[in-house]
């Protein structure tokens, strides 16, 4: 019976998606002490949408047929696709916007 020893801490090894390094890369021009300011505004920015892009409703009828109700779902889930990648170009545009607005308080 073979020994695995686990290392601890794991290095987590994980693949930015193209959002994080679109915000990395912006953040990178910025002095290291005020990343986490820009960062701070991002969220808040992030955070004013929450509503729009996390939360709806969906009202279905009981007596909706099965072909129907896969449709309608179908649906559901391409305007959520759509809010993702509308939520993605805000904070990249965002982000790119408060990076230019540092350089020019400078």
């Amino acid at each position: 019976m073979p020994n695995n020893i686990i290392e601890f801490p794991v290095q987590q090894k994980q693949n930015k998606t193209g959002l994080e390094a679109v915000i990395d890369q912006s953040l990178s021009q910025v002095p290291a002490k005020d990343r986490e300011k820009l960062k701070f505004e991002l969220i808040k920015t992030i955070d004013s949408y929450d509503v729009y892009f996390t939360e709806w409703s969906l009202s279905i009828p009981k007596d909706v047929n099965e072909e129907l109700l896969k449709q309608i779902y179908d649906i559901a889930r391409q305007e959520h696709e759509r809010k993702m990648l509308m939520l993605s170009d805000i904070i990249k545009l965002k982000i790119q916007t408060l990076v230019d607005e540092y350089f020019q308080r400078r």
